[in-house]
């Protein structure tokens, strides 16, 4: 249970400074913000694990204290995603401010020498604004697929972890009990059918980043 104490702290924490990061401007990307997603989902998993644990610990002052850190992670969770939302809200309120005065700008292209149908042929420099602005919107979604997988191959091998621990605790509780062998060998057999599960998840998401890099980044 310490453990997953641990780690709900540590990406609580890795949080905060993500949003601090993403309130700076130092990074509004959209794979950025992606990745701040998916650290909220993992956090969600991590707390709702400690909770299980918390209420079947036997020790009342332990239980007690677990508890009352689920409740305060709880609280940090929500209260991150609601400043998460107010920084996009008020980003997007920037974006929109700045593409209207870009708007507002924008030369008067229907002079008396300009022909009146609306097809008009782009100039040299609104067709490299326009090539700049395509490739920024590209590489914006490329940074959120990398993080996406990224954090789902994090979040893969922390799974990993807590299902080894978990696997020999449930051993070790096994031979204290004495339990048959058959039962073992099934929570043996369970657990390796859970680490195939592992790898190839972690196959399959090496794969994407490299299909993503390989097709996408090109």
């Amino acid at each position: 249970m310490n453990s997953l104490y641990n780690n709900a702290l540590k990406q609580s924490h890795a949080l905060q400074k993500d949003l601090d990061k993403f309130q700076s401007g130092q990074d509004a990307s959209a794979g950025f913000q992606g990745q701040i997603s998916v650290s909220f989902n993992a956090l969600q998993r991590h707390i709702d694990e400690y909770e299980n644990l918390a209420k079947r610990e036997l020790i009342p002052v332990k239980k007690e204290t677990a508890l009352t850190r689920v409740g305060k992670f709880r609280q940090d969770l929500q209260e991150m995603k609601v400043r998460f939302e107010a920084i996009k809200k008020n980003l997007e309120t920037l974006q929109n401010e700045q593409n209207r005065d870009n708007l507002l700008r924008r030369p008067n292209r229907s002079g008396p020498n300009m022909p009146e149908h609306p097809y008009q042929p782009l100039s040299r420099d609104e067709f490299a604004m326009r090539e700049q602005s395509f490739a920024r919107n590209t590489d914006s979604q490329l940074d959120e697929f990398i993080g996406q997988a990224q954090n789902l191959l994090e979040n893969l091998t922390d799974q990993h972890s807590i299902l080894k621990k978990t696997q020999k605790k449930i051993l070790d509780t096994a031979n204290h009990l004495g339990l048959s062998q058959n039962t073992i060998r099934y929570i043996e057999r369970r657990s390796a059918q859970d680490k195939w599960i592992f790898y190839g998840g972690m196959i399959i998401t090496v794969l994407i980043l490299w299909a993503i890099v390989h097709f996408i980044g090109k």
